[in-house]
């Protein structure tokens, strides 16, 4: 009888803890490397290693008790993945990690491919730099870190008003994104197996707070040529960088009905939450069933939702929010103001 593989999880956060659960459905084992030790899933997994990035060897005793290695968060150092890749098999692998965590990277390679183009940018290093961009960009730009910025980390809206607060900034490596006005956002979430099917969960509308993910609603009240298009160019992404797993497409619609990329996450993703509740398999179901080289079918949407995170101060209002929705609890110890504590899910069949 041929034994179950056992999966290995670069990260311990909420996406980690989630891809445990599904795992356990099909009595799979799963190890989990962090760098925090009291972290979201670290009591869902079967093994836990605390260890380090910066000391590679910390990670040889969960590389040996693993099959196979996924992440569940693409803010991993290039140097790590690619020493993994070198003794496991590491999906996706790491030139589609580095990709998605390099924001010049990212949209250098997606206008490239001349279909869907992301918003007007520059590379800014320099104060100098900054003052370029704000002038080529109409007075007003978001600048934002190249790496390691998400959840409106080292994001930042720059204008005449406030340019000489970052005379002294450090700015190397950041980018200057121009300010677009769009009238929604929206994402749209693929699945590509090791056989190259792919499958798609429909669009779903997203709301943000403070550069924050607030809510996604399925359906997405957007036209279906809109749709169309979207769930298109994602599945062409997805065989162009030759996914094996799941990758999420942020994108704006413009007032014109013109679509732009936001950014991408070749993992489960925030928006995608939704589907643990409104389909027949979550998207950590379908990343498992990747993982474990079964052939993936189009999933099945069972129920209209809205998921809603639970951000900071407002987990205070668990036990109330538990007893009217669907919750879910990330078993975080330190509550702060822009940390996702939490979500839950409103069904309307």
């Amino acid at each position: 009888m041929k034994t179950k593989k056992t999966i290995g999880i670069l990260g311990g956060g909420q996406l980690g803890m989630f891809l445990c659960n599904s795992a356990k459905k099909q009595e799979v084992k799963v190890s989990i490397f962090s760098e925090v030790d009291n972290c979201s899933a670290k009591s869902f997994a079967d093994k836990f290693y605390l260890g380090n990035f910066s000391k590679l060897h910390s990670l040889d005793n969960f590389i040996n008790s693993v099959d196979l290695i996924t992440v569940e968060t693409e803010n991993i150092p290039l140097k790590i993945l690619h020493y993994i890749q070198k003794k496991k098999k590491l999906l996706p692998n790491s030139n589609v990690i580095s990709i998605a965590q390099d924001r010049m990277k990212e949209k250098t390679f997606i206008n490239s491919l001349n279909k869907i183009k992301t918003t007007n940018f520059n590379p800014i290093n320099t104060f100098e730099d900054l003052k370029i961009s704000l002038n080529n960009f109409g007075g007003k730009i978001l600048i934002k870190s190249c790496q390691f910025g998400y959840d409106g980390k080292n994001q930042y809206l720059v204008s005449n008003k406030n340019l000489i607060d970052f005379k002294n900034f450090d700015l190397s490596n950041f980018i200057a994104e121009e300010i677009i006005d769009y009238k929604k956002e929206f994402s749209v979430i693929v699945a590509r197996d090791f056989y190259g099917n792919i499958v798609n969960y429909p669009p779903v509308e997203n709301i943000h707070r403070n550069n924050i993910l607030h809510k996604s609603i399925y359906p997405a009240k957007i036209p279906e040529v809109i749709k169309k298009e979207a769930v298109d160019f994602s599945k062409f992404f997805a065989n162009k960088i030759d996914l094996v797993g799941i990758l999420a497409i942020e994108m704006f619609l413009l007032k014109n009905n013109k679509i732009l990329v936001n950014e991408i996450a070749p993992r489960p993703h925030n928006s995608g939450h939704w589907t643990m509740d409104g389909c027949n398999e979550s998207q950590f179901d379908y990343l498992i069933n990747i993982l474990l080289r079964k052939k993936i079918d189009i999933p099945k949407i069972t129920k209209k939702c809205t998921m809603t995170n639970v951000i900071g101060e407002d987990y205070k209002k668990k036990t109330e929010l538990n007893k009217k929705y669907k919750f879910y609890d990330y078993y975080k110890k330190k509550t702060s103001p822009k940390r996702k504590m939490a979500h839950y899910i409103e069904t309307n069949n």
